[in-house]
């Protein structure tokens, strides 16, 4: 969703707004963030209506520990992309090339992310030192 044209970030599906909004009627839909490991990067605007944040959810599985994907179970040594309902203390760590996956799935990334070349902000390119 985006303050623009209030719609989720998966389906487009029209939204009246977030979950737990006083006073708010029609259709609602689920707040998310997502950073890549490094909270002042995040994008706190995401919004899902809950039959997409159920799909989300479900592909995501359960949160997990913060050293291996959650869906490949591959180590994230070369970073990773957190999701995050806001308030919540659990969350889900997705590898580079699930976190393209992931962010491509949403209709305000764009345009796509490439999977070949995709790298965290906080990561260096491959050949490259330093983090």
């Amino acid at each position: 969703m985006t303050v623009a044209d209030l719609r989720c970030d998966r389906c487009g599906a029209p939204l009246a707004g977030p979950e737990g909004i006083e006073g708010a009627s029609g259709r609602l839909g689920v707040r998310f963030t997502y950073h890549p490991g490094a909270p002042e990067l995040k994008d706190d605007s995401g919004l899902a209506c809950t039959d997409c944040w159920r799909d989300i959810v479900e592909w995501l599985g359960a949160p997990a520990s913060t050293d291996r994907c959650v869906r490949c179970g591959d180590p994230l040594q070369d970073g990773r992309l957190v999701v995050v309902r806001p308030g919540e203390l659990l969350a889900w760590f997705l590898c580079r090339s699930d976190a393209v996956t992931f962010l491509n799935g949403l209709r305000t990334v764009d345009p796509k992310l490439d999977a070949e070349t995709f790298r965290f902000p906080t990561c260096s390119a491959p050949g490259e030192t330093g983090h």
